[in-house]
């Protein structure tokens, strides 16, 4: 009964102090690391959180790119860190739902070594093809692609890239194939296809919709349930028959594993509500991606979906890393 006692004193007064250490949160400057190179959406929304927290809690909120192999440097770095709130990590899907099935030996683990803060914000992938392409639509995309069996090449941001796996994915569900051309990084695969060299791509919007607007590239649908708001003339493909199709490019903010729950509650409410509306709404309309929202827990369950739904399509497609 004695050590019983004991160990439900701790326990409160740990809690205590930690609720004393979340109301006193922050005094100095934070620094939020973004495991990418500067200029992506990743990028955008970091320096759109550190923009709104900066204002709201009157210090400095940093945004350090540690850039290199696929997120793992800067995903690292923070599992690293001390668990006091003062350094975050910007993750996305890459590093944080898709790396742990396509790197056998990823120097950090997504659940071991994090706290989900909270999923700020989605984007989909838009299917696109040159103007001339033989398809003004999904339907006849299909048709051309069974048509033409492996003879047509598709481009991505990389093997394993997110613009990679939604190609894989939709092509296991319409029954087609077409062979895979892997690109470091969005832009060249996007110069081949303005070029000639590849027939289609599935691209994040943020990067598509100028070439769209402009009509270097013929757009057939969106893979998220809603239509992009950044280009709403584009049907989804879900409303074109292929039913609960939703993926979704997305961008969530956590902490190194062992940061206070006090403390990781009180940057959840303030970042979701920074994005909500205002100035943080209209710079994610910006690049095309619509705000999210959800507790600590919604995002953590929704994490191990995403990893089990691209573990699945990894295994299915052979997928294996560069």
């Amino acid at each position: 009964m004695r050590n019983l006692k004991r160990h439900v004193l701790v326990a409160a007064l740990a809690m205590l102090s930690a609720t004393g250490f979340a109301q006193t949160y922050p005094n100095r400057a934070i620094t939020i690391v973004v495991p990418f190179t500067p200029g992506g959406a990743v990028d955008a929304v970091a320096r759109t959180v550190a923009s709104h927290l900066s204002t709201v809690w009157e210090q400095p909120v940093l945004v350090d790119n540690r850039a290199g192999a696929g997120g793992a440097i800067g995903a690292q770095h923070v599992a690293r860190s001390s668990a006091d709130g003062y350094t975050l990590l910007l993750g996305s899907i890459g590093p944080m739902s898709i790396n742990p099935s396509l790197q056998a030996r990823l120097p950090y683990d997504p659940v071991r070594h994090f706290e989900p803060i909270a999923l700020l914000a989605k984007t989909p992938a838009i299917l696109v093809v040159q103007p001339n392409a033989p398809a003004n639509n999904v339907s006849s995309f299909v048709s051309w692609l069974k048509n033409k069996p492996d003879r047509l090449n598709y481009g991505s941001a990389g093997t394993g890239n997110v613009t990679h796996l939604v190609a894989e994915y939709f092509m296991n569900q319409a029954g087609i194939k077409a062979n895979h051309i892997p690109y470091k990084g969005s832009s060249q695969a996007v110069t081949d296809l303005l070029g000639g060299q590849l027939d289609f791509m599935f691209d994040v919007v943020p990067t598509a919709q100028p070439y769209v607007k402009s009509g270097q590239f013929k757009a057939l649908a969106v893979t998220t349930l809603a239509r992009s708001r950044a280009l709403p003339q584009v049907p989804t493909l879900d409303e074109l028959g292929y039913k609960g199709f939703d993926v979704s490019s997305w961008f969530g903010l956590f902490a190194p594993a062992g940061t206070p729950r006090a403390l990781v509650d009180k940057i959840n409410a303030e970042v979701v509500r920074g994005l909500q509306s205002g100035p943080g709404l209209e710079k994610l309309h910006m690049i095309g991606a619509e705000p999210a929202s959800g507790s600590p827990d919604e995002f953590k369950l929704f994490l191990a979906q995403e990893t089990q739904r691209w573990k699945k399509v990894i295994q299915d497609a052979s997928i294996k890393a560069e």
